[in-house]
């Protein structure tokens, strides 16, 4: 973690195609990420002794991805997404373990979402300072005839409710990719404190 007075954290994502039949890799996007407010509030519930009494409460477990984000109007006081993907969409044989928790949205308790949830083996520590996120949507998840273009990282449950209600603390909208089941769609997002 930085030893200065001041935190703060950054982030980067990068989107690969890898398709099914040849194995080949397509590199479709790679940008800086949005580290929200809600990473501000989750931290500060952890500094004070505020919030969750679990370590697990403050670790980002959880995702989502949606359709409807817009390139040119987030920041960092986004606190959701647009229109984020629901469990059936995400399809029978996908790969992920769906969580329906109901969020921290601007302050309040939002609307039931339906989260998948991070692999522990898909977090990993790459240098002292920060971590890499690897997100995999396999060739039978989420081929839905809608693009999507927008993806944000939850931390678990940093208020210690119960039930768990996760926050949104990254966020990127992207160029909208038709999703089929002749590849699967990786995300790699570091995020560096």
């Amino acid at each position: 973690m930085n030893t200065s007075k001041e935190l703060k954290p950054k982030g980067h994502v990068e989107i690969w195609k890898v398709y099914e039949d040849t194995h080949e890799k397509e590199l479709v996007w790679d940008e800086h990420n949005v580290i929200t407010s809600g990473m501000g509030v989750a931290l500060s519930h952890l500094f004070s002794a505020s919030g969750s009494d679990s370590i697990l409460g403050y670790q980002i477990l959880n995702f989502a991805c949606g359709s409807g984000g817009d390139i040119t109007n987030y920041g960092a006081s986004s606190f959701s997404l647009t229109g984020a993907f629901h469990q059936r969409d995400y399809g029978t044989n996908a790969g992920l373990v769906i969580e329906t928790m109901a969020p921290i949205e601007n302050g309040s308790i939002g609307p039931p979402t339906d989260f998948p949830r991070i692999k522990f083996s898909n977090i990993h520590k790459v240098t002292p300072t920060s971590v890499r996120f690897t997100l995999v949507l396999d060739p039978n998840t989420l081929n839905v005839d809608e693009d999507i273009d927008e993806i944000g990282l939850y931390m678990r449950n940093p208020r210690g409710l119960n039930p768990s209600s996760p926050i949104l603390v990254a966020y990127r909208p992207f160029p909208g990719i038709r999703k089929t089941s002749a590849f699967s769609l990786i995300f790699v997002w570091t995020i560096q404190f």
